[in-house]
């Protein structure tokens, strides 16, 4: 009898193998975390409508002074609205298309808003009186639509960044890995055309009127260019604080976006016929180079914000309440 009491004991019930392999093949599952809410399209609409008003304004009061007459023309401030709104409209039906909308009206906008800083120098010497000459003369009409067009350029990035997160696959974050991988490299790529010219151009020596120099800011500028993308695409961002790297990147491509679209828009413009300024450029491939140059300023800026949004991503995290995400590290 006690034989038997022992090996009853030893020999577990079929009914506790039963339940333990319930809990082992059926553990609880986690919670999910909750999806973020769609963003608020009243800063994005109040911004497009602010343009679309500025800039009608703009163009039927006409330009107050000639030095503008080769900024990229007003009407890209409409389209840039209308796109803003196409993006409101689709943002609960067709998210992509939302999105895409928002994120091409942001660089409308940002181009809408080129020649805005040259304004301002010339409106803080209007202001102070400073002896400035004719610096001192400014467009009003074309600065407050180009001021207006750059909050809104603002407007449509969060409102893209917004419907981004909510729409964002945890489960391709090996996809967006690649993606800065390519980014890194166009991005270093384009940092070279516009310093290599320069110095070809002061090893040539003078030209014409122009004294030429030892190109110091231009390598200075694409060489933190360069090491702002390794900071953006690579782990070594992960060791800095996150707003400074996000700050840096922000900062770099609206000064590449905005210089690159003056120029790109202003000559193009110029070519159609669509302003009536006109820059003596030289011969046709003297143009041609300038609107190659300025391009890759354009398309490096365009580079620049991709990586910020990757870096971002990257770099935040769904924690618990009550506790700071940690910076990814790959």
């Amino acid at each position: 009898m006690d034989s038997d009491l022992r090996r009853t004991l030893r020999r577990p019930s079929a009914a506790n193998d039963e339940g333990m392999d319930t809990f082992i093949s059926n553990p609880e599952p986690a919670p999910t975390p909750p999806r973020p809410s769609a963003p608020s399209p009243v800063p994005l609409l109040v911004a497009a409508v602010l343009v679309a008003v500025v800039t009608a304004v703009a163009l039927l009061v006409g330009s107050s002074a000639e030095y503008s007459a080769i900024f990229p023309p007003a009407w890209l401030g409409f389209v840039g609205s209308v796109l803003a709104v196409v993006a409101i409209v689709c943002n609960h039906s067709a998210e992509r298309v939302a999105e895409a909308s928002a994120w091409v009206a942001s660089l409308m906008l940002l181009g809408a808003s080129g020649g805005v800083v040259l304004d301002a120098l010339r409106a803080f010497f209007a202001v102070t009186g400073i002896p400035a000459g004719a610096f001192s003369v400014v467009d009003l009409p074309g600065f407050a639509a180009r001021l207006m067009s750059l909050v809104a350029a603002f407007a449509a990035l969060r409102f893209a960044r917004a419907l981004r997160r909510s729409t964002l696959d945890p489960a391709r974050s090996g996809e967006r890995r690649g993606a800065r991988r390519i980014l890194l490299l166009s991005g270093l790529v384009l940092c070279v055309p516009y310093p290599l010219l320069k110095i070809v151009w002061w090893m040539s020596g003078d030209q014409s009127e122009f004294e030429v120099g030892f190109p110091a800011m231009e390598l200075a500028a694409f060489s933190i260019a360069a090491l702002g993308l390794l900071m953006l695409c690579t782990s070594a961002g992960a060791r800095l604080p996150r707003r400074l790297v996000s700050l840096g990147g922000w900062c770099g491509s609206f000064v590449l976006l905005s210089m690159g679209a003056l120029m790109l828009f202003g000559l193009l413009s110029q070519r159609l016929g669509l302003v009536a300024a006109d820059v003596d450029l030289g011969d046709g491939g003297r143009a041609v180079m300038v609107f190659a140059v300025y391009s890759t300023w354009f398309a490096l800026g365009a580079i620049v914000a991709a990586a910020t949004v990757l870096y971002e991503e990257a770099t935040t995290r769904d924690v618990p309440a009550g506790r700071s995400a940690a910076p990814a590290r790959r």
